[in-house]
C-alpha cells in the first residue's frame, strides 16, 4: 500500500482533473492506519479497522458513480445509502460486536455492492473504448485492481469464523489473501505507470 500510495502522488498530474484525484488521500489514510496498527496499535485495533471499512467502501463507490450516468447512477447512489445504513446496523443490531469483530456482514455486503458497480463499469468502458485506449486508462486498472481484491477476499470473509470453520486451512487463505493484495497494489501501480492522461477520464 505504501509503494502505491508514493506512484500514486509521483503521477497525479495525469489523473488530477478526474474524480481519481482524490485517489491518493485514501491511500494515503490507508497506510497511515496499516502502518500505525502494525507498529504500534497491534491488538484490540479491530474497531479501527470497521471504520476503515466503511470509509473504504464509500470512497470506491463515490469515485466510480461519477462515471456512471441515468440509471445506472440512480442505482448506485441508492446502494451507497442502503450500504450505510446496513453497515451501521448490522454493528447497532448486535450482528458484529463493533470492538471485538470484524464486520463481516457489512463488510461482505459492501464487496458485494462494488462488485456489482465493476461489472457496470467495465460493461460501460468496452461500450466506449478499444483495448489500446482501455489498458491506457487508469480508471481500468482502478477497476481491475478492485475486482481482483474482492473477488479473491469474498469467499473468504463470508466465513464469519475462520478458526472453527478452516481449522488449519485458514493459513492457506492467508496466503491467498496476502497474494491478492499483492496483485492488486501491482494491478494499480501498472495503472499509474502505463496510464496516458489523454485516455484517462
Amino acid at each position: 500500500m505504501v509503494i502505491a500510495f508514493l506512484f500514486s502522488v509521483i503521477t497525479y498530474k495525469k489523473y488530477r482533473h478526474t474524480p481519481m484525484k482524490i485517489l491518493p488521500i485514501y491511500l494515503g489514510l490507508d497506510t497511515f492506519v496499516e502502518t500505525f496498527c502494525f507498529y504500534y496499535y497491534r491488538s484490540g485495533n479491530v474497531w479501527l479497522f470497521n471504520i476503515l471499512t466503511q470509509i473504504q467502501v464509500n470512497f470506491y463507490l463515490i469515485i466510480l458513480i461519477q462515471y456512471l450516468k441515468g440509471i445506472q447512477y440512480k442505482i448506485v447512489y441508492y446502494l451507497l445509502i442502503f450500504f450505510n445504513i446496513f453497515y451501521v446496523l448490522s454493528l447497532v443490531l448486535g450482528l458484529n460486536k463493533f470492538f471485538e469483530e470484524t464486520a463481516s456482514y457489512g463488510y461482505v455486503t459492501g464487496m458485494l455492492i462494488l462488485l456489482f458497480v465493476l461489472v457496470l463499469m467495465f460493461r460501460q468502458m468496452l461500450e466506449y473504448e478499444n483495448i489500446n485506449q482501455l489498458t491506457r486508462n487508469l480508471l481500468f486498472w482502478f477497476c481491475f485492481s478492485l475486482l481482483v481484491f474482492y473477488a479473491t477476499s469474498l469467499p473468504l470473509f463470508s466465513i464469519s469464523n475462520w478458526g472453527n470453520v478452516l481449522g488449519e486451512f485458514r493459513i492457506n487463505v492467508y496466503y491467498m489473501l496476502f497474494f491478492a493484495v499483492i496483485l492488486s497494489q501491482l494491478s494499480l501501480i501498472i495503472g499509474f505507470l502505463w496510464s496516458k492522461k489523454k485516455y484517462t477520464y
